[in-house]
């Protein structure tokens, strides 16, 4: 038995369009989470800026993981000495609610009736799953701001990533310049 190709075509089309609706918030597949970044972190991002009076490293992480969580934010010295940071405080930042929406569409054509209505109802699945964003901030302070300034290609922005389970992860990033 053959089936009729606008029959099969049709079927790929109503196919494509429903698992189309399965992608997450920014399109990833099921709502299973922005990119790692090369961490295995769901949504981590690290930044940092050296503050203007050159005395403080401010440090930001993000991430959308509930198995990790910040434990130490660090500057490392030009001889690997950690000066660790003793203002760390995380946040968990606050997601809208998703909310299933509808609408309603009219389309014309040619060699058939000629108009044609519909009504459709669109579930954001992937944005119910979505885990929070957590972001953490701190403040190192620079114990040499003059050989920071001098060389701050040779500092490093080091973050302990604890796990549920397993060891803690070392994340480490240049430093930022001076300004």
């Amino acid at each position: 038995m053959r089936i009729p190709s606008t029959i099969a075509a049709s079927f790929a089309l109503i196919l494509a369009a429903a698992l189309s609706g399965c992608a997450g918030p920014g399109g990833y597949a099921g709502g299973f989470g922005p990119p790692t970044h090369g961490t295995g972190i769901p949504g981590f991002s690290l930044s940092s800026r050296a503050l203007a009076s050159g005395e403080f490293v401010e440090v930001e992480v993000r991430h959308r993981s509930l198995r990790h969580r910040v434990e130490q934010v660090a500057l490392v010295g030009p001889k690997g000495r950690r000066h660790v940071s003793r203002d760390v405080r995380t946040e968990r930042e606050r997601i809208a609610p998703a909310r299933p929406g509808g609408h309603i569409g009219i389309a014309g054509g040619s060699g058939g009736a000629g108009i044609f209505t519909g009504i459709g109802i669109t579930f954001p699945l992937g944005s119910w799953f979505r885990n929070p964003t957590y972001r953490t901030r701190a403040l190192v302070r620079v114990p040499d701001p003059a050989r920071y300034r001098a060389d701050p290609t040779a500092w490093r922005v080091a973050v302990v990533m604890g796990r549920r389970y397993g060891t803690p992860r070392v994340i480490e990033r240049p430093a930022p310049e001076m300004r």
